[in-house]
C-alpha cells in the first residue's frame, strides 16, 4: 500500500503509544455524560504551509497494521482495537517528530436533519466543558460556543428562529464554519435552528473564564 511506504519512509516519525490512546477512550466513556459528545483526536501541524491532505496515520505493531482515516481538518478517527493492543501498536504518522501537535478533546454529535433545537448543540457545549474539567482540572475555563464545520465553504447558512426575530448567519469562508455562541437567554428559550446543509462535524470553540453567578 502507498500509505505504508510513506509512513515507514519517514525517519523518526511523530507517533504516540496506542495503549495511552485507549486509556483516554476508556476514561472518557467511564465519565458517562457522553450522550451529546464523543472523544475526538486531531493533529495540528506547526508549519503554516503544511497540507493536512498529505498526512497519513496508521496503527503499527507486531505483525499488525491498520490504516486510520484523517479528515480535512486534521481529525483522526482512531478505532478501538483489541488486536492493536495485543500487538503493542503505535499510532504512527508520516510526519517528522516535532513537526505537529496531537490533541484530544470532545466533539459534539451532529443532530440529524436540517432542523434541530438550540439545546441539541448547546447541551454538547456544556457537557464538553464538564468533561474537560474532569479530564484536566475543575479550573478549566468554559467553552464559549460551538463551531459548525464543513468540508467545503459553499454559501451555507444557519437561521436561529428566536422570539426576538430570525438571526441568519452565513459561513466563514476562511474557517469553513458557522459559529453558534452559548447564550443563557437562548438556552432558556431553546429556539428552533435550521441549516442549509448538515455540518460535517461540530466542535466546542475557544474558552473564557467562568463568570461568578449573581
Amino acid at each position: 500500500m502507498p500509505e505504508t511506504v510513506i509512513v515507514k519512509g519517514i525517519r523518526d516519525p511523530e507517533m504516540i503509544d496506542y495503549k495511552s490512546v485507549v486509556k483516554r477512550m476508556k476514561q472518557f466513556d467511564a465519565l458517562r455524560e457522553t450522550d451529546k459528545i464523543y472523544l475526538r483526536f486531531f493533529m495540528v501541524p506547526k508549519a503554516k504551509d503544511a497540507n493536512i491532505s498529505d498526512f497519513r496515520v496508521r496503527l503499527e505493531g507486531k505483525e499488525f497494521e491498520m490504516s486510520v482515516p484523517v479528515e480535512a481538518d486534521g481529525t483522526v478517527r482512531l478505532p478501538f482495537s483489541e488486536q492493536a493492543l495485543a500487538a503493542e501498536a503505535e499510532v504512527v504518522t508520516n510526519q517528522k517528530a516535532g513537526t505537529l501537535d496531537i490533541y484530544y478533546g470532545p466533539g459534539i454529535k451532529v443532530p440529524e436533519g436540517l432542523s434541530f433545537k438550540y439545546r441539541d448543540v448547546m447541551d454538547g457545549v456544556k457537557q464538553s466543558t464538564s468533561m474537560m474539567k474532569k479530564f484536566w482540572t475543575f479550573l478549566f475555563p468554559s467553552f464559549k460556543g460551538a463551531s459548525l464545520r464543513y468540508t467545503k465553504a459553499d454559501g451555507q447558512f444557519m437561521i436561529i428562529h428566536a422570539k426576538a426575530g430570525e438571526d441568519k448567519r452565513t459561513i466563514d469562508l476562511a474557517r469553513k464554519s458557522i459559529a453558534l455562541e452559548l447564550d443563557s437567554d437562548l438556552y432558556e428559550e431553546n429556539p428552533q435552528i435550521t441549516v442549509s446543509e448538515r455540518p460535517a462535524k461540530i466542535a466546542p470553540y475557544n474558552v473564557a473564564p467562568d463568570k461568578p453567578k449573581n
